[in-house]
């Protein structure tokens, strides 16, 4: 699932950032900055699970005929979150590429669950430079278990007298126990 959130964040990026800007999922270690290429870099620093997003239950999946073909374990959601910097010669181009990347995130269409985090990233001690925090809400869904029991052939229900009868309260009413029982 992190490498798929991954891949689509860089994909939406390179689409809507200029031709030649880089996007990364670390931060690049150029020495000299103004060799450095213009890049945004990704950083992913936290992983949490979304309880309120976990749906309840197994589902069944069926083909078209309405044979079970196999269930499948509840979704889960996560919440990834990463560091969004922009790396540039300048820091007037760095706040230029910031500011495309921004838009390019949280752009209505993007098709992904995006938010703006409420921490800012030189508090997670990355380097004092503009950027910001990004948190993803995204689905695991879990692959279909197809092996499943055979469907039972027949099915046997009884009911049977227990071998002591209940005493009912305070000596009124008679009660008779009943028990239902399964046979293989």
């Amino acid at each position: 699932m992190i490498p798929t959130v991954d891949q689509a964040l860089r994909d939406l990026l390179r689409k809507r950032l200029p031709d030649g800007t880089a996007v990364l999922l670390a931060v690049p270690t150029a020495l000299d900055a103004t060799d450095l290429q213009p890049a945004v870099s990704l950083t992913l620093f936290g992983l949490r699970d979304d309880a309120r997003g976990r749906s309840a239950g197994w589902d069944d999946v069926r083909g078209v005929d309405g044979t079970l073909l196999g269930r499948r374990a509840p979704t889960r959601r996560y919440e990834l979150s990463y560091v969004v910097q922009a790396h540039a010669a300048d820091v007037e181009s760095e706040h230029a590429l910031l500011g495309q990347a921004l838009i390019a995130l949280t752009d209505e269409d993007t098709g992904l669950d995006l938010r703006l985090g409420e921490t800012l990233p030189c508090e997670l001690g990355f380097p004092p430079r503009a950027g910001f925090v990004l948190t993803v809400n995204a689905p695991y869904v879990p692959p279909v278990d197809t092996e499943l029991a055979k469907p039972a052939d027949e099915v046997h229900l009884g009911v049977a007298n227990t071998v002591r009868p209940m005493t009912p309260p305070n000596g009124r009413k008679q009660w008779a126990r009943k028990r239902i029982e399964e046979t293989p």
